[in-house]
């Protein structure tokens, strides 16, 4: 039976043809401007693939994923583009157990594999092949196996795939194709299973007072409240309206402390100039209140002019203990469907998030899926570092937060349209902090009050 291949445009549905014809694979593409019901409609006949121009949403790559294990078939997906974005899509569709390439020709090298029925071809015997072949995919392929076949040369400068040396083989694409199908196959995650994110004893009544209200982002104060319940992390720290109210939980907490300004309108991360660090006396904690303050007054009218209710929600500042920290995180946490929620990641520090460095993940996962996600980060190596011992505690610290996020996330998920957590930080210790949090309620609880009542 014919691989069915849905299509973004005409012209790709041509190139799969093509590529397809010419390693002999028996391919039907087609073209569909809703491609998620045309591969849903595939799956039920048998093995199917996608080849989009533009990358998919995640709410997608959900659907996708959901589908491909329903039927109990593989699925793979071209995603055509270079560039951060489709990379990062690239590895949430292998997290979701999707086989996912970046051009056509890798997608049809993956199909003439899947049809030979070899299970690790990535494991595959490559002393048949020339030098330059070997050159290329030997960072790819491990240690042959008796499962892994036999990779042969064939006319036309093409390799195909057998069994044992001596046995007929089924052409799968040139070298240089043939290495991104093979890394996509191998890092394909079809293991493990879904899983639920639960977290027991929250109380549901307390985070509904925190969150019911018209549609806004909560101040920081107000979105740790309502993650507390779910056991996300937070530093030793107290709200403080006045400076000698500042000066004493100062005391209390224990020099130094940092102090940083309050309000939903105003966030540290945007103007990291209204936190201070290293405050070491009762003095100079009173003077940065004053001095936060005074310079909130003027940047609110410069970012929200016409808001005459903007000073009322200047809160105060926060008083925080003083822990140093490895590395800072930015995580933000959405939900998809299907009871999945996106996180992405990344270095909140100004050199990572100049450098853009960041990871997507779909929760909730097992760990090991988490882990596969942080260590895509470029700037992994120095965040989970050290000991075998000492990068476990960090992993898994980082994934318990981010665990934990998801699930409230999707708990609430009909009244909240996001979280952020930035900072989250790794502590020296191993520990994780939330430092600063923001979590944007959506307008449902509008809708529900002026929503029709229901008929008896």
């Amino acid at each position: 039976m014919a691989v069915r291949i849905i299509c973004e445009s005409a012209e790709l549905a041509v190139e799969c043809l093509q590529a397809a014809q010419a390693v002999g694979v028996d391919a039907a593409p087609e073209v569909a401007a809703e491609w998620v019901a045309a591969i849903a409609d595939a799956l039920v006949q048998g093995p199917a693939a996608v080849a989009l121009i533009e990358a998919p949403t995640l709410e997608q790559l959900v659907e996708l994923g959901v589908l491909a294990r329903s039927a109990k078939r593989p699925a793979a997906i071209a995603i055509l583009g270079r560039g951060a974005i489709p990379e990062r899509i690239r590895h949430v569709a292998l997290d979701l157990g999707i086989t996912a390439v970046s051009e056509v020709a890798p997608l049809i090298s993956v199909l003439a594999l899947s049809a030979t029925g070899a299970e690790d071809a990535w494991t595959a015997s490559l002393r048949a092949l020339s030098k330059p072949e070997r050159a290329r995919l030997q960072p790819i392929v491990a240690p042959a196996t008796r499962a892994g076949g036999q990779l042969l040369r064939a006319e036309g400068g093409l390799i195909a795939w057998a069994r044992d040396a001596a046995g007929p083989g089924q052409i799968v694409g040139s070298a240089r194709d043939l290495a991104e199908a093979l890394a996509a196959l191998r890092d394909t995650d079809r293991d493990t299973p879904q899983i639920e994110s639960i977290v027991e004893d929250v109380d549901e009544r307390a985070v509904i007072d925190v969150l019911f209200g018209p549609r806004r982002s909560l101040s920081d104060p107000a979105s740790k409240a309502a993650l507390l319940p779910y056991g996300i992390p937070v530093p030793v720290e107290e709200l403080c309206a006045s400076a000698s109210r500042a000066a004493a939980e100062a005391t209390r907490i224990g020099f130094p402390v940092r102090i940083s300004l309050t309000s939903p309108d105003l966030r540290v991360w945007d103007h990291p100039d209204l936190a201070v660090d290293m405050v070491d006396n009762a003095a100079r904690v009173r003077d940065t209140f004053r001095q936060l303050m005074g310079v909130a007054r003027t940047r609110l009218q410069q970012v929200a002019p016409n808001d005459v209710r903007a000073l009322d929600r200047l809160l105060g500042v926060m008083v925080t203990a003083t822990s140093e920290a490895a590395a800072l995180l930015g995580v933000r946490a959405w939900s998809l469907p299907r009871g999945r929620v996106a996180m992405e990641v990344g270095f909140a520090d100004p050199h990572g998030a100049a450098a853009g460095d960041r990871t997507l993940a779909v929760l909730p996962a097992p760990q090991s899926a988490i882990d596969r996600a942080l260590r895509r980060l470029q700037g992994s190596d120095l965040l989970f570092g050290g000991t075998a011992a000492q990068r476990r505690t960090r992993l898994d610290a980082v994934g318990d937060v981010l665990l934990r996020s998801s699930a409230f996330v999707n708990d609430r998920r009909a009244e909240v349209e996001s979280v952020e957590l930035r900072p989250l930080a790794l502590l020296l210790d191993g520990s994780a902090e939330v430092r600063e949090a923001c979590v944007t309620v959506s307008d449902a609880f509008e809708r529900s009050l002026i929503a029709p009542p229901a008929a008896s």
